[in-house]
């Protein structure tokens, strides 16, 4: 891929409707029109309202928000100009899949995936955007944290998000772009009929789980990391404290001095927690076929091809006669869509992220052969897989800690160093 210049347009940066505010280089892609200043509508109840657009430092994010207001017809006629190859980095491999039935759809287009595993594509990306090297034009990847604060606060990234799919995919999830989100989630070995149930979060804490939690070791898992640090958000702390209440028949009334509710779960649980696997099918298998009682945290999707662990296993969420493990059920984290700061294939880029928002691109995750991953778009139905287990998105979005971008910039480096603390 041609990497261009920088070129500066003004010195102020707004935050475009679909997210692109970021600093950009240059395209040769055919020039985008000039933007309207003058036709903005104005309210419904005659209120005054800015007329003007938003104003850009480059021609990259300018042509971003442009092409967020296009149709998918409009756009492959503007790709169609860009005659360089477009590469996508991803870290779900089933975008490879996508790709072939994108080009399928938009023959005239070049494009092609790169498998990158989360420690590469942060490296990558940082040293390759802006530079002379040859490398991504867009990059499908995991870690709001890092994301946030090494790629799109280092302008490294910019966001697309198209004006047509706002009202299906919630706001939180448009800047930056998720896709997708995948699961984790809390599973209890069942083959003993006298194992109890899951009913609450913090039975996890008590020491007869102790080394019977497996567990992803956080210290090298980054969204397990994420993971345990929004425990301690309010929304979480709330749910915890909830929970306790629930369990012990008392309110929290921090005896021991814990920062919050959250913190005293965190000291607890991470002391029952064994990290002798090192992978979600080891987790899954390990405890299917270990003790009765033992426990995991691990990938949903695992369970599909273990026949072992859907005999075994018992998912906690819709355990304890369908009401659930009271607590959290495990988490969730997005996967997201980002366009490279120095791309010039930016229409390709743009028609590529509005085609995995689309049923026929989502098909990808959401097929019968697939669980444990779920589509951004809501108004796209789960195909069931073929075990039947899994259930639509809200359903887990309910029941599932999911990470937020800004609560772990804001927390990350104190919380880290808490959890770190207790990690055996």
């Amino acid at each position: 891929m041609k990497r261009l210049a920088i070129v500066l347009a003004c010195a102020l940066t707004f935050s475009c409707l679909a997210g692109c505010g970021e600093k950009d280089t240059t395209t040769s892609a055919e020039p985008a029109a000039e933007v309207n200043e003058t036709n903005a509508e104005p309210v419904a109840d005659g209120n005054e309202v800015d007329d003007e657009e938003p104003t850009f430092d480059t021609e990259i994010e300018k042509t971003l928000y442009e092409a967020s207001k296009m149709s998918d017809e409009e756009l492959y006629e503007k790709a169609k100009g860009e005659t360089n190859k477009t590469v996508v980095y991803s870290t779900t491999s089933l975008a490879a899949t996508a790709v072939e039935t994108f080009l399928a759809k938009y023959p005239d287009l070049t494009i092609e995936v790169s498998d990158i595993g989360e420690a590469d594509m942060f490296t990558k990306l940082s040293t390759e955007v802006g530079s002379a090297a040859d490398g991504a034009d867009m990059a499908l990847l995991q870690n709001a944290y890092r994301v946030n604060n090494e790629l799109i606060s280092e302008d490294l990234l910019y966001n697309y998000f198209p004006e047509a799919l706002k009202g299906v995919v919630e706001e939180g999830y448009q800047d930056p772009t998720a896709i997708l989100f995948v699961s984790k989630l809390i599973f209890i070995n069942k083959s003993d009929a006298s194992v109890e149930d899951l009913k609450n979060v913090w039975e996890l804490t008590e020491t007869k789980y102790k080394d019977k939690v497996f567990f992803k070791n956080p210290a090298d898992e980054p969204v397990g990391m994420n993971f345990l640090i929004m425990l301690t958000s309010d929304e979480w702390n709330k749910k915890l404290s909830d929970a306790y209440k629930s369990y012990f028949g008392k309110e929290w009334d921090n005896s021991a001095e814990y920062k919050s509710c959250a913190y005293e779960f965190l000291d607890k649980f991470l002391a029952n927690c064994n990290y002798t696997y090192t992978a979600d099918g080891g987790i899954c298998g390990g405890i299917a076929e270990g003790e009765p009682g033992s426990v995991g945290l691990f990938v949903f999707s695992k369970l599909r091809t273990n026949e072992v662990a859907r005999e075994n296993l018992q998912i906690a969420a819709t355990g304890n006669d369908g009401k659930g493990i009271e607590g959290f059920a495990g988490f969730m984290y997005p996967t997201y869509a980002q366009v490279c700061a120095d791309t010039d294939t930016p229409y390709t880029c743009a028609l590529f992220i509005n085609y995995l928002l689309s049923e026929e691109g989502g098909a990808a995750w959401n097929n019968e052969d697939n669980m444990g991953t779920y589509l951004a778009n809501t108004s796209i139905a789960l195909v069931p897989d073929s075990t039947g287990l899994d259930k639509e998105v809200d359903y887990w979005l309910d029941r599932c800690v999911i990470e937020d971008g800004d609560y772990l910039a804001a927390n990350y480096a104190e919380v880290y160093e808490y959890i770190a603390s207790r990690i055996n």
